[in-house]
């Protein structure tokens, strides 16, 4: 369907009063039987035009562009014609009148209407009442001139464009192609960066981890080396009242009888110091066995979290197939320190061990 024209032409006040004045001058016209055929035909389509002027105007353009101007002038001329000259003047006028009527059918979607059709097999079965340049004008207004009219509606601007719409479709395709292309690989490249950061995380949090026992372990080693050096220094303060008491006697053994009372009077407070040595040596031996147990739980953890990458979601991905897997694992890396103090004498039994020693010295 063609475009409407940008300003009515058959709908135009003026010329439908024009075309209204020609249909009612050509009624009231009497001729030859023949030409009075023609005149009646003529009136039908004028009589078509003004009443679907709006259809005309928009499946016409082209004859309008074409004969419109001179069609509209031989029809307000015609009312102030000789009688001698109409009849001529209906046939020139006819051919006009035809033409629109043939574009009408050629470009509306619509079928022809009857009226449309008896008016052409009329010009097909009396093509004889024509001559001269009107014949031509019927013959190419049947024939060539559908061709010409198509001609023009393919090379209208709007067509063109329609024209390129396939064109235009096929690169937007091809864009969109490239674009999901381009889209599909920075999603990839997101999705990389995305994974790379949660690599870097987990590795990040384990090497935190790892980190933190490490510090915990260095605390621990300087904490075992004092317990140690703490069990040299007892050791040595343990060993220094006996030997020094020993050392005496062995020195003076003469003399020994002459202070037999000095060193039986000595004697418990020696037992006493050492009993009190004993006792700390060994709580300092327990707590040098205790960091010396956490030190090497430590370096344990630092192990396995140097072994195990992306706990999480290894830890998903097994527990699908096996729920327990892992609990040995989180039992020994989420689990406290050991100290083993169970073997450690508390300061009350050390007192009362210390208490019942001096009881029986007393008793002696």
């Amino acid at each position: 369907m063609t475009a409407a024209s940008p300003s009515p032409f058959f709908g135009a006040p003026e010329n439908l009063e024009s075309l209204r004045l020609y249909s009612r001058t050509l009624k009231g016209f009497s001729v030859t039987s023949d030409s009075n055929l023609v005149a009646k035909t003529l009136l039908e389509i004028i009589e078509l035009m003004i009443s679907n002027a709006t259809r005309f105007d928009e499946y016409c353009t082209s004859n309008i562009e074409w004969i419109g101007d001179s069609f509209m002038r031989d029809v307000r001329v015609f009312p102030n014609l000789p009688e001698e000259k109409r009849s001529e003047a209906i046939a020139h006028t006819f051919t006009s009148a035809f033409r629109f009527l043939c574009e009408l059918e050629f470009v509306q979607p619509a079928e022809p209407s009857m009226e449309v059709r008896r008016i052409g097999a009329f010009v097909d079965e009396n093509l004889d009442l024509f001559t001269g340049n009107d014949r031509l004008q019927i013959t190419f207004a049947r024939h060539s001139m559908p061709m010409q009219v198509a001609k023009k509606l393919l090379n209208d601007p709007a067509i063109a464009e329609f024209q390129k719409f396939s064109q235009t479709v096929e690169e937007a395709s091809k864009l969109k192609a490239d674009w999901d292309s381009e889209l599909e690989e920075r999603r990839l490249h997101v999705e990389a960066i995305q994974q790379g950061l949660k690599d870097v995380t987990s590795s990040y949090n384990f090497v935190g981890l790892v980190d933190g026992f490490r510090h915990l372990a260095i605390a621990k080693l300087t904490e075992r080396r004092v317990a140690f050096w703490s069990l040299i220094v007892l050791a040595i303060v343990m060993i220094t009242p006996p030997t020094v008491q020993i050392s005496y006697v062995v020195t003076h053994i003469d003399a020994i009888e002459s202070k037999k009372g000095l060193l039986l009077y000595t004697l418990p407070t020696i037992l006493t110091v050492e009993v009190i040595l004993i006792y700390f040596f060994r709580v300092v031996l327990a707590q040098f066995r205790s960091v010396k147990a956490q030190v090497l739980q430590l370096d344990l953890r630092i192990a396995l979290c140097q072994f195990v990458q992306s706990y999480a979601e290894y830890s998903k991905k097994i527990r699908k197939d096996d729920p327990g897997a892992l609990s040995k694992f989180e039992a020994i890396v989420f689990s406290s320190l050991v100290s083993e103090s169970e073997g450690i004498p508390s300061t009350f039994d050390g007192a009362e061990q210390l208490a019942n020693l001096i009881k029986s010295i007393r008793g002696t």
